[in-house]
């Protein structure tokens, strides 16, 4: 037999590439989680390098739940997908300046709760 022959079974390797997609939001998520803690809007928007570090972190977030696939998108939609990832391709291709008040509310509100839906998700693969 020979190993180099050998294939790891599609639904192995597509649930592998979810898991490591999910770990790399989760990752940003902690990221952004870093970088603001401790510190409010104002503080947030004086600081050029905690937004330039934020719009990063968001970027990936948006850019690899581009690469979700839709059928473990359409099993949490309560989260805004088209809103993320616009948001990620905005940052990440500079389609447009985003609003400061946008990165905040993903920072405060939509992060922690993807975080723990991502969470969730990870422990049912």
């Amino acid at each position: 037999m020979n190993i180099d022959k050998v294939s790891i079974p599609a639904e192995i390797e597509n649930n592998t590439r979810l898991e490591v997609q999910i770990q790399d939001i989760l990752e940003a998520i902690a990221a952004t989680e870093s970088f603001v803690s401790g510190i409010d809007f104002l503080q947030f928007s004086r600081d050029q390098k905690t937004i330039f570090a934020v719009e990063r972190a968001i970027g990936i977030i948006g850019a690899t739940a581009r690469r979700l696939p839709i059928s473990f998108m359409d099993q949490y939609p309560q989260i805004n997908w088209r809103r993320l990832t616009s948001v990620g391709d905005s940052l990440m291709f500079g389609y447009l300046e985003v609003d400061l008040n946008t990165l905040w509310e993903l920072t405060q509100q939509d992060a922690p709760f993807i975080k723990n839906l991502m969470r969730a998700a990870i422990a049912k693969l």
